[in-house]
């Protein structure tokens, strides 16, 4: 029995630990993707849900967050993305991409959230569906990521600030909103 239980708790924190990314400055090998880097162009096949992007939008803060309708932890952020969302306003540009369809998308913002409200009443951001998997290949595989969510922060001026669990990107993304964010020092 006891073997049972260590074994139990082994399986579960191997599953916990390859659902939440910790922060990462993202350098996994030469060549690729981390902070202080140009940020990769984003490609989706369509926005699924939010304001249309626009030149304005790609210019200001960005934020962005790799998820799916299935990911226990991207659901259960949302509201809080949603809430920063909120409190930036058009500072920032919050964009969750996933590289399900479009019908699963629709389907999931419709269906219920709870409080007799649906997924699309707690939103309020951006959502994409990503481009036969291009933005998540410059973002996601690029930076050594590999569980989601994941969170992406790109400065004003194009360059990768942070990328780590988005539930700890508050800090940093008032500082790199107000511009008091360092960049960490590199080898």
């Amino acid at each position: 029995m006891r073997y049972f239980t260590i074994s139990a708790i082994m399986i579960g924190l191997t599953f916990a630990a390859g659902c939440m990314p910790s922060p990462n400055l993202g350098r996994t090998g030469a060549g690729g993707l981390a902070v202080g880097d140009r940020a990769p162009a984003i490609q989706i096949q369509q926005l699924a849900f939010g304001s249309p992007l626009d030149a304005e939008t790609a210019s200001g803060v960005q934020v962005i967050e790799f998820w799916a309708t299935w990911c226990g932890p991207c659901l259960s952020g949302m509201p809080h993305l949603s809430e920063l969302q909120e409190t930036y306003g058009d500072k920032v540009t919050i964009l969750g991409i996933t590289s399900e369809d479009l019908p699963t998308v629709e389907s999931f913002l419709a269906s219920s959230a709870g409080d007799d409200r649906t997924w699309a009443d707690i939103v309020k951001y951006r959502m994409a569906i990503d481009d036969n998997g291009a933005t998540g290949a410059a973002y996601m595989r690029a930076a050594g990521m590999n569980s989601i969510p994941t969170a992406f922060i790109v400065g004003k001026d194009g360059v990768l600030q942070w990328i780590g669990h988005p539930t700890s990107m508050d800090g940093p993304l008032k500082a790199v909103v107000e511009g008091t964010w360092q960049l960490p020092e590199t080898n």
